[in-house]
């Protein structure tokens, strides 16, 4: 069914198919959404997985090229995270965080060490998510695992609900840190495939390596969970789209009003488009621009900072399509 709706009043008729979408991701509930073999959704209480396990993942002896272990590995759970990375474990937990092994590595002649830690999220997804926050835009990206990257000194990468850092002492080691960074990666128990919730977000304009999950926090409101957002461009106007799953239309209504009212106490000119056949509003915000919001059934979604009428309506009908065609509607 198509709707019309007057929401830049004057200048533009916005023609949009109305999905009725009713999206679950891997079975699972979308409200704290979650996503491989094994996973659960983000802010529920997973199967533990035993921290003793991600020892056996550790590259052995004669496994990783040049390489070998130099010393004993180290485990760490959510209850005691703190004590590997203080004041940065709250940020991997949001992620559903259940394990990590750490343990040091030194080239065969000794000429350099690394530290490795291998991180174990609740699934895919959350795997992505934590990668993703970390990830430097301005890295030499490889072709590792899911997606992974190299800096002067540090190769990440993310396969399956795995997240794998590695860390040199030395700079210019690019090529030694990839031979065990892929000795990691072959004993990896997980599919490298990005989570196909990322495959919503149309291509044309698209920035490389800027789609994100975002577990809490969405848009910069701690209310707002379980959003996905990717940054474009277009000519010289660079913007922002976001969506966000729920599990009902109830909670995607709560969350479309939370919005709202966020950007009614730090952002101008909001106002709510009542003729429209769907909850919807446009805004201006300080940082983003020209935001446009609605809400479609149990999704929420919006773009942020672009001007031009028919490629706002023209990248929302993608969206909407795009995430039908992934068996979400």
């Amino acid at each position: 069914m198509r709707r019309t709706f007057d929401f830049f009043p004057k200048f533009l008729v916005f023609t949009f198919i109305v999905l009725s979408l009713s999206l679950f991701v891997c079975g699972k509930s979308l409200e704290n959404t979650a996503g491989e073999s094994g996973e659960s959704a983000v802010g529920e209480k997973p199967a533990p997985v035993a921290a003793s396990s991600l020892v056996e993942l550790l590259p052995s002896a004669g496994e990783a090229e040049g390489w070998r272990l130099a010393g004993e590995a180290r485990t760490f759970v959510p209850d005691n995270l703190w004590e590997y990375i203080n004041g940065g474990a709250e940020g991997y937990l949001v992620y559903n965080f259940e394990a990590v092994v750490t343990a040091d590595y030194e080239t065969e002649e000794g000429s350099l060490q690394a530290v490795l830690a291998l991180y174990r999220m609740a699934n895919r997804l959350c795997g992505f998510g934590i990668y993703a926050a970390e990830r430097a835009y301005d890295a030499r990206y490889l072709d590792i695992g899911s997606e992974g990257y190299l800096t002067d000194n540090a190769l990440h990468f993310c396969q399956g609900p795995y997240y794998v850092k590695i860390t040199a002492f030395d700079t210019g080691a690019g090529e030694k840190l990839e031979k065990l960074a892929r000795a990691v990666a072959d004993r990896l128990n997980a599919a490298p495939k990005i989570p196909e919730q990322l495959g919503a977000f149309p291509t044309e304009g698209l920035i490389d390596k800027s789609q994100r999950y975002l577990a809490r926090d969405v848009m910069g409101h701690s209310e707002l969970k379980n959003g996905f957002t990717a940054d474009y461009k277009q000519g010289d106007q660079e913007f922002k789209i976001f969506f966000i799953l729920h599990d009902d239309p109830d909670k995607a209504e709560q969350s479309f009003y939370i919005y709202k009212e966020f950007m009614e106490k730090y952002g101008k000119n909001v106002e709510l488009h009542t003729g429209a056949d769907v909850p919807l509003f446009t805004a201006e915000d300080s940082y983003y621009g020209k935001v446009v919001a609605m809400q479609s059934g149990k999704v929420v979604l919006g773009i942020l900072g672009l001007d031009d009428p028919e490629l706002v309506n023209k990248y929302l009908q993608q969206i909407t399509t795009m995430l039908s065609r992934q068996g979400l509607v």
